[in-house]
């Protein structure tokens, strides 16, 4: 306790715990921004690297959940950084007037900077953002997929009616690698043109491509009070991937209408 009280009481210590304490801090932000930018890299890039339907952690946490943490570090750090004006207020007032004689203007100075900080600090409060359109990440796939529908297509077609024999055992296998094949066809056809962010939420699924938010629940095992909870979250609780929402939509879309 006495250690405690001689390094509030004594002002040096106390400025030089707040620097060690603002260096920690201020590596942190660094470290987990660089963490987001070049580890748990998004979208585009992931897919390219990894694969579809898969998302990064780090300690069980993904690049959205650690950039909650970069936020929450951030603040932290400029609580201290406002103690440490404030403990050297004075040095940064003598400072001030040897760098600025001039009284008026030193006062402009002052409240020029003041602003500029809180506007820089609030100015995501007082802004709309940007609508812009998205376009399909997996538009090249898509406009591949057509010359492979139309090969199998073609594949499957029979070929000489009169020829027709009974199947043999070589026949019924490659016939059956073959079903396998359109069926994994399909389901990538449907990926692509239903496509699926972890960003997204089930209503704005629904909405998008007009389907039942209910069928999706349904289909996923998702509580539908959670339907405004982003996908990307929801995977980890109730274990499904993206490409399982797009096949659910596809399901849907492909019913017969009674």
């Amino acid at each position: 306790m006495s250690t405690k009280k001689s390094i509030v009481k004594d002002k040096p210590k106390l400025n030089i715990c707040i620097d060690f304490i603002l260096f920690g801090l201020l590596m942190a932000m660094a470290g987990i921004g660089l963490l987001i930018k070049y580890v748990l890299v998004s979208g585009e890039t992931r897919n390219a690297n990894y694969g579809e339907n898969i998302n990064l952690l780090f300690w069980g946490l993904d690049r959205h959940e650690w950039g909650t943490i970069h936020l929450i570090v951030s603040l932290i750090f400029i609580l201290f950084l406002v103690l440490h004006i404030v403990f050297h207020w004075k040095m940064i007032t003598c400072l001030t007037k040897r760098l600025i004689p001039n009284n008026t203007v030193r006062v402009w100075f002052n409240v020029s900077v003041s602003i500029l900080g809180f506007t820089m600090f609030f100015f995501a409060f007082l802004i709309t953002p940007e609508q812009a359109y998205h376009e399909n990440i997996y538009r090249n796939r898509a406009v591949n997929a057509m010359p492979l529908q139309m090969q199998q297509k073609d594949a499957f077609a029979p070929t000489d009616k009169k020829k027709a024999t009974p199947k043999t055992e070589n026949e019924s296998t490659e016939h059956s690698e073959n079903d396998h094949a359109e069926k994994k066809h399909k389901n990538q056809t449907a990926i692509v043109e239903y496509e699926v962010l972890g960003t997204y939420t089930l209503n704005f699924v629904a909405n998008k491509y007009s389907v039942p938010c209910s069928h999706l629940c349904n289909e996923l095992c998702i509580p539908q009070h959670l339907s405004n909870e982003r996908l990307g979250r929801l995977r980890k609780k109730y274990s499904f991937t993206m490409s399982d929402v797009s096949k659910s939509i596809s399901a849907y879309k492909n019913k017969p209408q009674q």
